[in-house]
C-alpha cells in the first residue's frame, strides 16, 4: 500500500469567504481565515476537509462506504467517530490577483512565500514547487512590453523582464503562463493584508433590514494544499477532486467559493 502526500493547486474561480468568526471591531463584520504566523489568507484544514466531504457525499451519497473510508466515520448515537484513511492539510496562499494598469491585473508572487512552500513540499513530497522567485517588485511579461510605468495597486513594478516559468512542476493550472509579478515582502504583505471588502444587505419586504461588510478572497487567487492519500479509492477520489468544481466556504447560494483543484506533477 502506497502512503504519500500529493500536492494540489486550488484556483479560486469566484470570490470566496471562508469565515474566521472574527470581526474587525465594527469596521468589517466578517473576516476571512488567516494564517496565525504570516497573516496571509488561508483555508484551515477543518474547513477544507469539511467542504470536500460535503462535496463527495453529494457526489457518491452520504452512506457510501468510500466517504467514510476516506474522510472517517462521524459519531452517531453511542458510536464513536473513526479517523479516515486520508489526511487533509490546510491550504496555503500561493498568489493573489492585484489590479494593474497593465492588462487589468497581475498575479502576485513573493519569494518568501515561495521558499516556505518549497520547504514544506520538500518535507512532504521530497520535491520543490517553485524555481527561484525574484525578491523585488517586478513584472514578468510574455508579449507587448509596456512602455509606460506599471503600477499594481499603489506599488510600482519598476523592473520588467521577459517571462520565465516560475514553477518546477506541471499541472493544468496555466495562470502563470503569460504574465505575473513579484512583490517585495513589504509589498506582498500590503496586498495580502488589504483584501477586498463587500457590503452585503438583507432586504425584507423591500426594505433594508441589515447591512454588513464582508471580507473576501478575490477570484483568481491561488492556494496550495497537500493531501495524504493511500491506494484505497485513490483513483476514484482524484477523478472527483480534479474533475469537479468544488464549493468552499460560505454563501454558496450566491455562487461564492467555487474552486478548481489541479494535481501537481513533479519531474522525475
Amino acid at each position: 500500500m502506497a502512503n504519500t502526500f500529493q500536492a494540489y493547486f486550488i484556483q479560486v474561480i469566484t470570490n470566496m469567504h471562508v469565515g474566521s468568526g472574527d470581526a474587525n471591531y465594527g469596521i468589517v463584520d466578517k473576516l476571512v481565515q488567516r494564517d496565525p504566523v504570516t497573516g496571509h489568507p488561508t483555508i484551515h484544514a477543518s474547513s477544507l476537509k469539511g467542504a470536500l466531504r460535503e462535496h463527495f457525499e453529494s457526489k457518491w451519497g452520504k452512506d457510501d462506504s468510500k466517504v467514510d473510508t476516506i474522510f472517517g466515520k462521524e459519531a452517531k448515537g453511542e458510536n464513536e467517530s473513526e479517523t479516515g484513511a486520508y489526511k487533509f492539510l490546510g491550504a496555503d496562499l500561493v498568489a493573489l490577483p492585484v489590479r494593474c494598469n497593465f492588462e487589468q491585473y497581475v498575479l502576485g508572487l513573493n519569494s518568501e512565500v515561495a521558499n516556505a512552500i518549497n520547504s514544506k513540499s520538500l518535507l512532504l513530497t521530497g520535491k520543490e514547487i517553485f524555481d527561484t522567485i525574484d525578491s523585488g517588485n517586478k513584472l514578468f511579461y510574455q508579449v507587448n512590453q509596456p512602455g509606460y510605468p506599471v503600477y499594481a495597486e499603489d506599488v510600482e513594478l519598476s523592473a520588467k523582464a521577459a517571462h520565465t516559468n516560475p514553477l518546477k512542476v506541471t499541472s493544468g493550472l496555466n495562470v502563470f503562463a503569460t504574465k505575473y509579478a513579484t512583490f517585495s515582502n513589504h509589498g506582498f504583505a500590503n496586498i495580502s493584508r488589504n483584501l477586498p471588502v463587500i457590503a452585503r444587505n438583507n432586504i425584507e419586504n423591500g426594505k433594508s433590514n441589515n447591512l454588513w461588510y464582508e471580507e473576501i478572497v478575490p477570484h483568481q487567487t491561488v492556494f496550495i494544499t497537500f493531501i495524504f492519500t493511500t491506494d484505497i479509492y485513490q483513483k476514484e477520489f482524484e477523478e472527483v477532486l480534479t474533475g469537479d468544481i468544488i464549493q468552499i466556504g460560505g454563501n454558496a447560494s450566491i455562487g461564492y467559493g467555487l474552486c478548481k483543484f489541479y494535481k501537481i506533477n513533479f519531474a522525475s
